[in-house]
């Protein structure tokens, strides 16, 4: 019922604020950017204007699925995301020497995934909170997954799950998203999302090239140590990792903090 009530306020027009791929900036070096769980491409509005302006080109992509409606969001996967990054990547290498992926969350796991499958497809991966492991600050007694494996089994005819991401955990200060996020959810995405942290264990230690990585302190969405015992265990070409305090898990949402964060990802590419 709550579905069909959100839909209804959305009319026929599903999700559009947000939702288009865009393209800013006319650097030499180029930077894909992925973004994450029931996100839309507008969650790197300001980011994207920011780096920029420090001399990249910025391509924000949207993953299939994103801001569609249920049954096609219902067939998508990690393979489908990869595809769709590797498209973009390809589509980049055409125009640009250098490119790098960048993912926020769930695309920052995807990122990753891709240059350790396919390597050489990216110079170099920023991972802004990424998802390795599902935090489990907001799974009372039991884990996340486990979690969801109950509602899976509780809900069979439903399909469909709503998303519990309040601004608290999303912003420092609890503020608003200021742009439309996914609100319902198919198991099928979340099957992904964990399939996703499947594979992302299974090859641990085997990125290889340069690594910029973001992490939140107190994140309530994604484990932060699990997180840097995942990219400590490799052998990284070069890598940095700045864990942000007084700061919630959408990182490009936390505009105090937006100069800094490209500042450090400006200069990670730039000396290396």
């Amino acid at each position: 019922m709550r579905h069909r009530r959100w839909q209804c306020q959305i009319k026929n027009k599903f999700i559009t604020e947000g939702r288009e791929p865009f393209t800013v900036g006319k650097g030499a070096t180029a930077i894909l950017m992925v973004h994450g769980f029931a996100d839309m491409p507008s969650v790197f509005s300001s980011m994207a204007s920011q780096l920029a302006e420090l001399g990249f080109t910025c391509r924000v992509m949207r993953l299939p699925g994103a801001g569609e409606p249920l049954a096609v969001a219902a067939r998508q996967g990690v393979e489908t995301w990869l595809a769709a990054i590797q498209a973009e990547m390809r589509d980049l290498r055409l125009r640009h020497n250098e490119v790098w992926v960048l993912g926020h969350s769930m695309g920052g796991g995807l990122a990753a995934l891709l240059e350790i499958t396919t390597p050489g497809t990216a110079d170099g991966v920023i991972m802004l909170a990424p998802l390795i492991k599902v935090s489990g600050a907001r799974a009372p007694v039991l884990s996340p997954r486990l979690w969801f494996r109950i509602a899976e089994v509780l809900l069979p005819l439903s399909g469909v799950v709503e998303s519990a991401f309040t601004p608290q955990v999303l912003t420092k200060d609890g503020h608003e998203i200021r742009y439309l996020r996914d609100r319902f959810i198919p198991f099928a995405t979340y099957r992904g999302l964990f399939a996703l942290i499947d594979r992302l264990q299974r090859h641990c230690g085997e990125l290889r090239v340069p690594v910029y990585a973001a992490l939140v302190a107190d994140d309530q969405i994604v484990d932060t140590a699990a997180t840097q015992r995942w990219l400590e265990a490799g052998e990284l070409k070069r890598h940095q990792i700045d864990i942000f305090e007084e700061c919630g898990h959408a990182l490009p949402s936390e505009e105090r903090l937006l100069p800094e964060l490209c500042n450090n990802i400006s200069n990670f590419i730039v000396n290396t």
